[in-house]
């Protein structure tokens, strides 16, 4: 993630936002992480809340800007109802199943005002064909020499970044990480059923409509009323 454009993408969420919402609105940020992208849309948003499932990450945020919380997104531990929920860096891709898939999406219709907006973006098929013949990646960062590999297996439609970890004594550890790449009408199906309208659908970092080649993908939902 050392590469990310965080101001660039934050600065997406925050013209989506100001079609919606005002100054005094309140913030849900859910897979937040490291929590980069909180230090900057709360300067504007300050009733903020970041959460995500990984402690560490959210501890390693040392500024005590933002209210944090850890939690999975599909069970969301909230009452109270937020003005504006998003995701970003394809967290939602991380949700593996269609029954999980719509668990999030009512959680999130839950704890979603009655005019709020949910917006999030995925990675779609296009995205993924480039990596049907495995790639690699070396290089070295804080420490460690990594390897990280790139590979999707279009049956299944999952996408897998194995990342193998090698520290100065030698020591290796391996991490796997899975993403669903569905199609774009499930999201569609499962919103709608979760009780969710789509507002819109850009091609990702932009406000043009969704073209049949585009790799990403970026959601803008409401309740349905």
């Amino acid at each position: 993630m050392k590469n990310v454009d965080y101001i660039n993408w934050a600065k997406y969420i925050l013209d989506i936002a100001e079609d919606y919402i005002n100054s005094e609105s309140s913030i849900l940020e859910l897979a937040a992480g490291n929590c980069k992208m909180a230090e900057i849309i709360s300067d504007k948003y300050p009733e903020y809340i970041a959460t995500d499932l990984n402690l560490p990450m959210l501890k390693s945020f040392e500024k005590k800007i933002v209210t944090r919380i850890c939690c999975d997104m599909s069970e969301l531990p909230f009452n109270k109802k937020n003005d504006f929920i998003f995701s970003a860096f394809d967290s939602v891709n991380y949700i593996l199943t269609q029954k999980k898939l719509i668990k999030f999406f009512r959680e999130v219709c839950f704890v979603l005002s009655n005019n709020g907006i949910f917006t999030f973006d995925v990675s779609l098929e296009k995205n993924s064909t480039k990596y049907d013949i495995p790639n690699m990646v070396e290089d070295h960062h804080n420490g460690f020499h990594y390897q990280r590999i790139n590979r999707y297996n279009k049956r299944n439609q999952i996408h897998y970044n194995t990342f193998i970890l090698t520290d100065n004594d030698g020591r290796n550890t391996k991490e796997v990480h899975k993403q669903k790449i569905y199609d774009i009408m499930t999201y569609f199906k499962l919103a709608e059923k979760a009780g969710l309208h789509i507002v819109a659908c850009y091609d990702c970092f932009t406000f043009n409509d969704l073209k049949a080649d585009s790799e990403r993908a970026q959601f803008v939902m409401r309740k349905v009323k």
